[in-house]
């Protein structure tokens, strides 16, 4: 009963135009927001009630954001707390999440990141919740398993029982599968269902990161290390001892940093840049990749030892297009997710919609169809997602393709301009002819009166795009 009000923010800054612009921010979204300008108001406001989401700066004198994570972790450990600061480090980042808080902002922050991340707190308190529930069902001896994962194909129930086999080991995993498929969401849930799920996870993209700045951020540095190593820093595998690393893009890092972290597989054991003394941490690394790593190996460009090394729980997941029927339920998550966020009620997709959808071989996966459902979201007006509402997805890979061609002369640069052209007009006469006959109950003779065009030269445009009546 409580889910179905809409959640409640409280925000904590001590500067009162910051309390004032947030709830501005979030005033469009289906949010009760109230805001305090201390830390003792703000626990006097939450002793008197619960709160979903609670924003709060970090220094405000003698009660601040630590105090309030602190008392929120004892009485109220459900509310997700986002904390905003100026001090953004890798290690303040590490510190906040260790003592509970959901996500940081670092100041200045923009009112689409701190809309995103209340949209993900709230959220995750819901998956929080719905956890609970699942504990207290009559049914101890059933599996229980804390994850994101939706839908029922075959391939997806043999990853979710893969998660639930390894997450409470400390086995190293390897995650494959395209870009977009969802592997850090996998080993969010690994590091969820484990031994180390009230520690830190951290996730890293090894493919932002050159070799030495990668070795930097995982192992730290001693002051005079390099150039602009100004004073000691604290690596990622210091900060996050107890608890778990994901290492995304694994076969984007060199060669001597795949031998470093072979040898901290074996030792668990690490030296700072610039140190001469290791040092030693608990902490369990999942990596991940897009690449076949074992033809990497076979071109001599991943290393043999450390393929092998961190090939010991492989978990593979399939491109959206190899479990059609999980793409429906995937569709309707992310719907009820987007209309809490926009404040919609849209029902659901009508079954052209629905048939686009399953149709499209998604080469983007589940993150691109996420950004399909969001703009179909937008641009919906009424209680039902339609075909109007989607875009021609093959006509948009086509036309994104073709704007990512460089060309080498000036005649292949005049084809590509006017393939682009001709394909982003087909787009708009389609969508023409298709709304003039939506319509028009598809009765071409009014749709062409409408839209100002002889009937022959209409139904013309029908051939061209292959378009039929939908009734004689």
């Amino acid at each position: 009963m409580n889910e179905q009000k809409a959640p409640r923010i409280l925000i904590v800054d001590d500067e009162m135009h910051i309390c004032r612009n947030c709830r501005k921010i979030l005033s469009k979204q289906a949010y009760e927001t109230e805001y305090v300008l201390d830390g003792r108001s703000a626990l006097e406001k939450l002793a008197e009630k619960s709160y979903d989401v609670v924003i709060t700066d970090v220094k405000m004198g003698r009660i601040g954001g630590p105090e309030v994570l602190k008392w929120l972790r004892e009485n109220h450990p459900e509310t997700m707390v986002i904390v905003i600061t100026g001090y953004a480090s890798v290690s303040s980042a590490v510190e906040l999440m260790k003592t509970g808080a959901f996500d940081y902002l670092p100041k200045p922050f923009t009112p689409d990141e701190l809309r995103q991340v209340v949209a993900d707190a709230v959220e995750q308190q819901k998956i929080v919740r719905q956890n609970r529930r699942l504990m207290q069902e009559p049914y101890p001896h059933m599996p229980r398993l804390s994850h994101q994962l939706i839908g029922s194909s075959p391939q997806i129930r043999k990853v979710i029982s893969m998660i639930q086999k390894v997450a409470d080991t400390d086995a190293t995993v390897l995650l494959s599968g395209e870009s977009g498929t969802g592997k850090e969401l996998v080993a969010r849930a690994i590091h969820a269902n484990s031994g180390r799920h009230d520690k830190v996870f951290f996730g890293v993209d090894c493919g932002t990161l050159s070799g030495n700045l990668l070795e930097s951020e995982l192992f730290g540095y001693r002051k005079g290390a390099f150039t602009d190593a100004k004073k000691d820093k604290s690596g990622i595998f210091e900060l996050a001892d107890g608890g778990t690393v994901f290492l995304d893009e694994i076969s984007n890092t060199t060669p001597d940093i795949q031998g470093k972290l072979l040898r901290f597989l074996d030792t668990r054991e690490f030296l700072p840049l610039g140190d001469t003394a290791r040092r030693r941490v608990d902490v369990r690394l999942i990596f991940a990749t897009n690449r076949e790593l074992n033809q990497m190996v076979a071109e001599k460009s991943f290393r043999e030892d450390f393929y092998y090394r961190i090939f010991v729980y492989p978990i593979y997941l399939p491109p959206l297009r190899e479990r059609k029927s999980d793409i429906l339920p995937i569709a309707y998550h992310f719907l009820g997710q987007l209309n809490n966020q926009r404040g919609k009620s849209i029902s659901g997709l009508d079954p052209e919609a629905a048939s686009r959808l399953l149709n499209y071989h998604w080469p983007g996966n589940v993150r691109q169809l996420r950004n399909v459902i969001e703009r179909a979201v937008i641009m919906c007006e009424t209680d039902t997602i339609t075909i109007q509402d989607l875009p021609h997805l093959s006509d948009i890979d086509d036309i994104e393709r073709l704007m990512e061609c460089v060309p080498e002369t000036n005649a292949e640069l005049i084809r590509i301009k006017k393939e682009i052209r001709q394909k982003a007009v087909a787009k708009v006469e389609k969508n023409f002819l298709l709304n003039a006959l939506e319509q028009n109950d598809w009765n071409i003779s009014r749709a062409a009166r409408q839209t100002g065009m002889q009937r022959p030269n209409f139904q013309n445009l029908m051939k061209k795009y292959g378009i039929r009546p939908s009734s004689g």
